[in-house]
């Protein structure tokens, strides 16, 4: 019976018997929850750095494609817009850069900055055009 009042009287005060419930459903929600969200992150890192990469080669290729323009100026527009845009995104980028009489290859490879532990990203965008040549 007095076992019975207890409850009652508990159940008045809003007492809560949990048993440290909480603390454990914390400690293990939390971890999960934070590693969720760096996914997310790296995720929207990965994106924006292949976009980033995309633009570089195209910028690479608008100037490489040019009417007796080289390859070289090529690789030096397609580096000088990673510098610019995303020089800690885009860690230690390769720029190649090939023409021929008749097309240009662009290729970036870079290393991605990475907010999850243990993991390395790379992101790798090649594109090719024709040259711009003058025909009699």
């Amino acid at each position: 019976m007095t076992r019975h009042r207890n409850r009652l009287a508990c159940a008045r005060r809003g007492c809560h018997a949990d048993g440290g419930y909480s603390v454990v459903a914390a400690a293990i929600t939390l971890p999960a929850l934070i590693l969720f969200t760096m996914l997310v992150v790296q995720w929207a890192l990965i994106w924006h750095g292949r976009h980033v990469a995309e633009a570089a080669v195209q910028d690479g290729i608008r100037a490489a494609r040019g009417y007796q323009s080289t390859a070289a100026s090529g690789q030096q527009s397609a580096q000088a817009y990673l510098n610019a845009v995303a020089p800690n995104l885009l860690t230690s980028p390769s720029v190649t850069t090939s023409r021929t009489a008749t097309t240009v290859t662009v290729q970036v490879h870079a290393r991605l900055l990475s907010v999850v532990p243990f993991a390395d990203f790379d992101v790798t965008q090649t594109a090719a055009g024709p040259v711009e040549r003058f025909v009699s």
